[in-house]
């Protein structure tokens, strides 16, 4: 536990804090990156929905709290092979974990939330038997890349384009090896 944080896996009783930090934090993190009517149009209700039938079976999503607040989430598991990826990345990424989604919320964000989420994801990477680990991040979410590079990822240039409500974006793809220390 660190700074008072402590992970555990999420259960469905979580899924309205995890619902309200992924709304809150894409509003906070990608403003200025995607498109202001956009994130108005999140909403919080249909995530709840979404995070519940998801969280049935699901033991890849741990979430981060101080107390009984819960400030963050990670979600983890084999890595997407999509039709859509480079060539590249479909070749290289076989056998790899992925970070499907890393979020704290606004308000704990640079307090040890997201250290203390990334140490439990390095783990269950390792417990799962996995070497590498991936992930896909905004290619202009600067403090997001900062922190990633802070946890030992490196960006393998390899940015793809995707569509968020019809804007164009670039993500990068970024990931290390686990067998160096978290």
């Amino acid at each position: 536990m660190a700074d008072g944080v402590s992970v555990r896996w999420a259960t469905r009783d979580d899924a309205a804090s995890i619902a309200g930090i992924h709304v809150d934090a894409w509003r906070h993190n990608y403003r200025g990156l995607i498109d202001d009517a956009t994130l108005a149009s999140l909403d919080v209700a249909s995530k709840v929905e979404t995070w519940r039938e998801a969280l049935v079976d699901d033991t890849s999503v741990f979430v981060a709290s101080r107390g009984s607040n819960i400030l963050g989430w990670v979600r983890i598991g084999p890595f997407r092979q999509t039709e859509e990826a480079r060539p590249e990345v479909r070749a290289m990424t076989p056998g790899w974990a992925e970070l499907y989604g890393f979020y704290v919320s606004p308000r704990a964000q640079r307090q040890g939330v997201g250290s203390a989420l990334w140490h439990r994801a390095y783990r269950w990477c390792l417990d799962h038997g996995y070497r590498d680990v991936g992930l896909w991040v905004l290619a202009g979410n600067v403090v997001a890349i900062r922190f990633y590079a802070g946890c030992g990822f490196r960006d393998l240039e390899l940015d793809q384009n995707f569509e968020i409500a019809g804007q164009p974006l670039v993500e990068k793809l970024m990931a290390r090896g686990l067998d160096s220390v978290s």
